[in-house]
């Protein structure tokens, strides 16, 4: 056992005492930066490279495994061969904006998190914290490619510009990654961390902006992905899917974290539960981790189903985020007609179990016989 696993076990187990909420919550927040900085600035003492039947074929990128770590998790451009070693499939870096952000502070508590281990969940209110676009395309721009893994960045506009200052801004951060070569861009439009305006108005008027700015004049085919949160209603889910394919973007990922706290206090164990209303009322926050799950797989079926009836013209795929934690998981949401998945918050319960081995054991429940070939295209 590595001592990153130890200390992450160590950090579980301190959550099952009752301590006081504000210490609870500081203890969680402070260890979360320790232990994700020790981590991702290391390489596991051994690799794993997934076998080729698992391999799935995007927008002709190879994806060597269909499961890599979601936004979030690397913000700094950090972990990168340490993701590749433990065998994920892609690496996406950020979510960044055009201006470094050094992320939520409240009430002295800086990026606030806390894990809830009998649930399974965690809920965070960090507030996109990054270097800025320019910073982390230069650090992509040096690191070594290996085949197989594709690159990707996760952007968002500047939640306190202007919204045409903000729409430049990305322009010229998506365009940096472009020249970086990265693969693969994906567009958050769904963080729950940092003011915007959700109407849905506002999000077709950026997605329009970006389409005609951006995916009209692409100097080389980068797909863009759009992120949006569980929380979409099925009919703006329609709508969105609608305008995606209109506007010739190449993909859906579903979804971010909830801020459907009521709703989802059920899921939360009961010794959890009053941490977790402490949490959601003083600060807000995402929720991540198992209690998303049954939301995120609806709208997969959903969005899949929908677009299997439409059989649009072009490549399009969605790819399935929040309550993977387990190779069941991964399973069933490819099962519902996900193309690929990403993991965030599983991922650290799956490596408090499993260790430097997680991708191992992912595959290795699996078994390769369901995932021979090639993700296809939804026409």
């Amino acid at each position: 056992m590595s001592w990153g696993q130890h200390l992450l076990r160590l950090g579980h187990q301190a959550r099952l005492l009752p301590l006081p909420f504000p210490l609870s919550l500081r203890l969680n927040s402070w260890g979360r930066r320790l232990l994700w900085r020790l981590l991702s600035s290391r390489s596991p003492q051994e690799s794993f490279v997934p076998p080729p039947a698992f391999c799935r074929r995007l927008w002709g990128l190879s994806f060597r495994f269909p499961l890599f770590n979601a936004a979030g998790m690397f913000k700094y451009a950090e972990g990168y061969n340490w993701a590749y070693r433990q065998g994920a499939g892609a690496y996406l870096v950020g979510t960044t904006t055009s201006r470094p952000r050094s992320g939520l502070r409240r009430d002295g508590i800086r990026q606030p998190f806390m894990s809830y281990v009998r649930s399974r969940a965690a809920l965070n209110a960090l507030g996109l914290p990054n270097p800025g676009h320019a910073v982390v395309a230069r650090i992509l721009e040096r690191l070594p490619r290996y085949p197989n893994f594709p690159v990707g960045a996760s952007v968002a506009l500047d939640p306190e510009l202007p919204p045409q200052e903000a729409l430049h801004l990305l322009l010229e951060g998506m365009r940096l990654y472009v020249a970086a070569g990265v693969d693969f861009i994906e567009l958050n439009e769904s963080c729950p961390n940092v003011p915007h305006d959700p109407a849905w108005n506002s999000s077709e008027t950026r997605l329009r902006w970006i389409a005609e700015h951006f995916l009209s004049c692409r100097e080389r085919s980068v797909p863009v992905i759009v992120k949006v949160s569980v929380d979409i209603t099925p009919e703006l889910l329609v709508a969105l899917l609608e305008l995606l394919l209109e506007l010739g973007y190449d993909g859906l990922c579903i979804g971010n974290t909830s801020t459907a706290y009521e709703g989802l206090l059920p899921t939360i164990a009961v010794e959890e539960r009053p941490d977790f209303v402490a949490f959601w009322r003083r600060i807000g926050g995402g929720v991540s981790g198992a209690p998303i799950a049954d939301r995120r797989r609806h709208l997969v079926r959903f969005a899949t189903q929908w677009l299997a009836q439409q059989r649009p013209k072009r490549e399009f795929h969605i790819i399935a985020a929040g309550g993977i934690l387990t190779p069941s998981d991964l399973s069933s949401a490819l099962a519902d007609g996900a193309s690929l998945a990403e993991w965030y918050t599983g991922y650290i319960f799956a490596y408090a179990e499993h260790g430097e081995r997680v991708y191992r054991w992912m595959a290795s429940c699996l078994g390769a016989s369901s995932y021979e070939g090639s993700a296809t295209p939804l026409r």
